[in-house]
């Protein structure tokens, strides 16, 4: 009994050198919110809009960390049935009637594309990238 004790206790007190490498945390955890501003859609930087999302949908959103930047003109742009653009434009981030009707009117499975420009208080114009998504209807 005494051996086994002995045993126990090396086997907790001695390092082992077979013992697994810590655990790293996820970096995504450290890494930093925000970034330049960016479109969001239905809380979406890109991919499927539905038709309820679509329906409850009032106004394109910027995320990124530019506190006071805001959305100063915005267009929504389509392929119509010959492959010729097509788009409705307003001068805020607010979805239009006209925004509202036609993409409610495309087919399933249609790309549109929402552009917007941007400004900060100081009046800095931001760069934003192009939002891509497909009409899920």
């Amino acid at each position: 009994m005494c051996t086994q004790a002995f045993l126990l206790a090396s086997a907790l007190l001695i390092p082992s050198f077979h013992a697994a490498p810590p655990v790293q945390p996820d970096a995504s955890v450290f890494a930093p919110v925000g970034g330049p501003p960016r479109i969001s859609v239905a809380d979406k930087d890109k991919g499927e809009i539905t038709k309820a999302e679509w329906a409850a949908l009032k106004s394109v959103e910027l995320h990124g960390c530019v506190p006071d930047a805001r959305i100063t003109a915005l267009t929504i742009c389509i392929k119509d049935c010959t492959n010729k653009a097509a788009f409705a434009s307003g001068t805020d981030g607010t979805i239009t009637n006209a925004m509202r009707t036609m993409i409610a009117n495309l087919p399933a499975g249609t790309a549109f594309t929402v552009k917007v420009t941007v400004k900060d208080a100081k009046g800095k114009v931001w760069e934003v990238p192009d939002a891509h998504y497909v009409w899920k209807g």
